[in-house]
């Protein structure tokens, strides 16, 4: 199956944060959680997995080449494949932070799962890559009932494509300040790679993002002579801007902001769950207040480390962008 271009993004239209308030009668089989790299996507996935009816997994291997070419492949295929990679365990993947209702009883007690995320046992056993659930820790039937909650990253033309062309599946996108978002690349995954290597590929990537809405070259300038720092913010922007756009036609499309969850964790997650038909008991929220103790401290700390010049560039990048109304700007 094959599909056309992302539509050009809107870079004026106005833009209102938008968290879906009631529940849905019928709990979703699957949800997405997604973001741009570096902004709080596997904070959430922590958050959803402390639910014991949610069966969360750390960017599937499984999934890569829907989302490295999500026109070749239906939703039908893409959706079994979202529903397989669900009961398997891959190298990124954590142990669940609480008993699950699908673990058998004896794993509930002992938690004899953990070993099975150990990379020592996966290496030894070759049960990597994405091993699937041995029966004799799961219920098969039980696990068959459990939410997918997977979580996907820089996936910007198939989290679009899924807002655009279907409604039953719930995605949660994060949006994190650009300041903390590139101040998280910057020190945590920019030094862990080639620095020309990686140069080029934030050049192509605005190169293709020009190539394929080409009234964002008026908006963002040529890539020529840009520096790192510039290309990935430019690049941010667009990929945030059309899933924005494109998520606000869908029913279950969930805006959180990265700051409001540091600061009301209780209170955002609650229209969460809902939205993904979950119960949000006294010990959910006990276990997410837990969770996110120290999380308004980290939220906060790039604004002590930002020079002025990035500062300024940022609110250049952020000016008449749909993102910029998630952060009151």
């Amino acid at each position: 199956m094959t599909t056309a271009g992302p539509k050009p993004v809107e870079t004026t239209a106005a833009y209102e944060p938008r968290i879906p308030e009631t529940g849905y009668p019928q709990r979703p089989r699957l949800v997405l959680v997604t973001c741009a790299g570096r902004s709080g996507s596997k904070w959430m996935l922590r958050l959803f997995d402390f639910h014991p009816e949610t069966l969360c997994r750390n960017e599937p291997e499984r999934m890569t080449p829907a989302l490295k070419d999500p026109a070749t492949t239906s939703w039908e295929e893409w959706e079994r494949t979202a529903m397989d990679v669900g009961p398997r365990i891959g190298f990124v993947d954590r142990p669940p932070a609480k008993p699950k209702a699908y673990m058998r009883g004896w794993v509930k007690t002992s938690r004899a799962d953990r070993v099975l995320y150990t990379r020592t046992l996966q290496k030894i056993t070759g049960r990597h890559p994405e091993a699937k659930f041995p029966r004799v820790f799961y219920d098969a039937d039980a696990v068959a009932r459990a939410q997918r909650v997977l979580k996907v990253i820089n996936a910007r033309h198939f989290i679009c494509r899924l807002l655009t062309e279907t409604e039953h599946v719930p995605v949660v996108h994060m949006v994190r300040h650009p300041g903390g978002m590139l101040n998280s690349w910057l020190r945590r995954f920019a030094p862990t790679q080639d620095q020309e290597g990686l140069l080029e590929r934030q050049r192509q990537i605005l190169r293709d993002i020009h190539q394929l809405d080409p009234s964002f070259v008026a908006v963002s300038g040529p890539v020529e002579g840009k520096d790192l720092v510039e290309l990935k913010l430019w690049c941010w922007r667009h990929a945030q801007d059309a899933m924005l756009l494109a998520g606000s036609a869908h029913p279950r499309y969930a805006t959180v902001v990265f700051e409001d969850l540091s600061q009301n964790p209780l209170d955002v997650m609650k229209p969460i769950y809902a939205m993904c038909g979950l119960e949000y008991t006294d010990a959910m929220r006990d276990l997410i207040r837990q969770e996110t103790e120290r999380s308004s401290e980290i939220a906060a700390a790039w604004k002590d480390r930002m020079p002025p010049e990035r500062v300024n560039l940022i609110e250049r990048v952020l000016d008449s962008s749909r993102v910029a109304a998630v952060f009151g700007a």
